[in-house]
């Protein structure tokens, strides 16, 4: 009879032993790798909106420098997490125009992201973007609060990129953010 119980004690360890493992692999993927993100406002459209669910990479920028047309994650200094575009990065110089056009180190960006009929309007300005630090902004610009009022935001901050749209199933797919 102890025999029996003996193997009913090793059955059972082994599937906790089991699903002891899958839990802290998926808490390893969970703090190290992957992040489910849901877009909280509509500044992003309509690239993403309202509450789409995405996966962000936290891989992404420790095995590659973030770059224009990155989609990242970052902590905000107003206390939320945000989803922006980044527009220049370190030593770019950004002239943004009362035309509502945007000109990285002299040169006119194309923005094929934003929505054709949107009137865009910046105050005419240049800046140029620190050390550690990248200049950001929504592509729904008239209702985006982003490096134009936030500042560059530091590199520090940003903790991943967005790869991934899953759900809602009719926008499932890869997000592509390059400029």
């Amino acid at each position: 009879m102890s025999s029996k119980k003996e193997k009913i004690f090793k059955e059972i360890l082994s599937y906790l032993l089991v699903i002891m493992g899958a839990a802290a692999f998926s808490i390893s993927v969970r703090i190290f790798i992957f992040e489910p993100f849901t877009i909280p406002t509509p500044s992003m459209v309509p690239t993403l909106q309202i509450s789409d669910k995405v996966i962000v990479s936290k891989l992404a920028f420790k095995i590659k420098p973030i770059k224009r047309g990155d989609l990242i994650v970052f902590h905000s200094s107003i206390g939320k997490d945000l989803v922006k575009r980044v527009i220049a990065v370190e030593d770019d110089e950004i002239t943004l125009t009362d035309s509502g056009d945007i000109y990285i180190n002299g040169e006119k960006i194309n923005e094929e992201y934003i929505l054709k009929d949107y009137n865009i309007s910046y105050m005419n300005e240049t800046i140029v973007v620190e050390k550690g630090k990248v200049f950001v902004m929504g592509d729904n610009r008239n209702n985006s609060y982003d490096s134009r009022y936030l500042g560059s935001i530091s590199k520090e901050d940003v903790f991943g990129e967005v790869v991934f749209i899953y759900l809602p199933l009719t926008r499932f797919g890869k997000v592509n953010g390059k400029l």
